[in-house]
């Protein structure tokens, strides 16, 4: 099995972004920061548990959450 965790993967499209901060307001984690280009980043992204709060609460949807796939191909699920 890989290594790597599975952490939620934390795309935010700064074409689509009103900079409105409902993402920092809405992260229980407190994932987010507003840069110096008054745009949010994912400033702690290994905090993040995935529990959609920032997209869903995004007016303009400039916000997308996905799992990173965490398993290598050929693994198999429960064995033993």
């Amino acid at each position: 099995m890989s290594k790597q965790p599975p952490l939620p993967h934390i795309e935010i499209y700064k074409e689509v972004c009103i900079s409105c901060g409902a993402c920092d307001h809405a992260c229980p984690t407190d994932v987010f920061r507003m840069g110096p280009d008054k745009y949010p980043f994912a400033a702690y992204p290994e905090d993040c548990q995935a529990c959609f709060l920032c997209e869903w609460d995004c007016p303009v949807g400039a916000i997308r959450i996905s799992l990173r796939r965490w398993y290598e191909p050929g693994d198999t699920v429960g064995k033993v």
